[in-house]
């Protein structure tokens, strides 16, 4: 990620705490950048995946499950919201009955 005007380890920490803290306005507010340039960081960071997951696990000593998390992270928050129309605006509901009728069992006292 060459040609930042910020230093590269405020890069990892702010997207060290949006990955922790599942939020860009929480890192927005701990680390003083705006939450639309922290987003442009994951965007860059996402398209230099292979290198940054190396840095993740030797510089920042996070755990295959924190990088993994990371990345899930990102995956959400750079993919294309879906559109709403007449014929896809069931489909959500028909997953929320599905998940709300379901209950498991649970043990006595």
């Amino acid at each position: 990620m060459y040609g930042l005007k910020t230093p590269a380890a405020e890069v990892a920490q702010a997207l060290l705490i949006v990955m922790r803290r599942g939020s860009l306005r929480a890192a927005e507010e701990i680390t003083g950048h705006k939450y639309e340039t922290i987003s442009v960081w994951l965007k860059r960071a996402a398209a230099h995946a292979e290198a940054l997951t190396q840095v993740l696990a030797s510089d920042l000593h996070l755990s295959q499950v924190e990088i993994d998390e990371f990345w899930s992270f990102v995956q959400k928050k750079t993919a294309e919201p879906v559109r709403r129309t007449r014929e896809n605006a069931g489909d959500a509901w028909s997953r929320i009955g599905t998940v709300a009728s379901w209950s498991p069992a649970l043990p006595a006292r």
